[in-house]
C-alpha cells in the first residue's frame, strides 16, 4: 500500500476544512472513517478532522466514542488534546474551557458550530437572561460582539436595576425570540420524550 507524503495530508487537511466550512460533516465523516478502516498509517490528521466533524454535527456520542478507541500514541499528539479538550467541555456545557483562546481555523469551525446550537437553545429555553451571562454562554468575551449578534438576530436588549451588595447597579438583560421555524417549546419536549421512550425501548 502507498504511503501518503506529508504534502499528500497536509492537500487532504485542506480539502477537509473547505468541506467543514461548506457545513459537508457527513463527507469529512465518511472519508475519514474508511482511512481509519483501510490505512494502516492513518494520520493524526485524519481523527482531528473526524473528532472534529462529530463535534460540528453534535454528535457527542461519537466524539466521545472515538477518544475512547483512538490508539494511544494519538492521544499525546498536542492537536488532537487539544480538540478532544474543546470536545469534552462541550459534551459538559463547560462554556469557559469551550472557547479557548486563539482557536486555529479547524477548533474555530468547531466552535462556531456550538455557538449556533448554543444560541438555538438560548432561544428556546430562556424568556431572559443578563449579558453577562450569554457572554459566557457564546463565549463572545466583548460586548460589541455580543450585542451585534443579539441584534442581528432581532433580540431584544434593556437595562435593569438590581440589588446587590454594594447596592443598586443597573444590569443589561437580554430577551431572545424563538425562530419562526421552530416548532413550540412543548413539541420539542414531546419530541424529546418521544425519543428518549424510543431509547429506552431498544436497549
Amino acid at each position: 500500500m502507498e504511503v501518503d507524503t506529508q504534502e499528500d495530508v497536509q492537500d487532504k487537511a485542506s480539502e477537509n476544512l473547505a468541506l467543514l466550512r461548506k457545513g459537508s460533516t457527513e463527507k469529512v465523516i465518511t472519508w475519514c472513517s474508511q482511512e481509519e478502516l483501510t490505512n494502516r498509517d492513518v494520520s493524526a490528521e485524519t481523527y482531528k478532522f473526524l473528532l472534529a466533524a462529530h463535534l460540528m454535527k453534535g454528535d457527542s456520542d461519537e466524539a466521545r466514542l472515538l477518544w475512547l478507541r483512538l490508539p494511544a500514541p494519538f492521544k499525546s499528539d498536542l492537536e488532537l488534546q487539544r480538540m478532544w479538550g474543546i470536545g469534552r467541555a462541550i459534551i459538559q456545557d463547560d462554556y469557559a474551557n469551550a472557547y479557548i483562546p486563539a482557536p486555529n481555523s479547524l477548533e474555530l469551525l468547531v466552535l462556531s458550530s456550538y455557538r449556533r446550537r448554543t444560541l438555538h437553545s438560548i432561544s428556546v429555553t430562556y424568556k431572559s437572561l443578563s449579558l453577562s451571562e450569554f457572554q459566557t454562554m457564546t463565549g463572545l468575551a466583548s460586548r460589541d460582539s455580543a450585542c451585534e449578534t443579539i441584534d442581528s438576530l432581532g433580540w431584544r436588549r434593556e437595562e435593569s436595576a438590581q440589588e446587590n451588595a454594594q447596592g443598586r447597579a443597573n444590569e443589561e438583560f437580554v430577551f431572545p425570540v424563538i425562530p419562526a421555524s421552530c416548532p413550540s417549546k412543548t413539541l420539542i419536549g414531546l419530541s424529546e420524550l418521544s425519543s428518549y421512550i424510543s431509547f429506552l425501548e431498544n436497549v
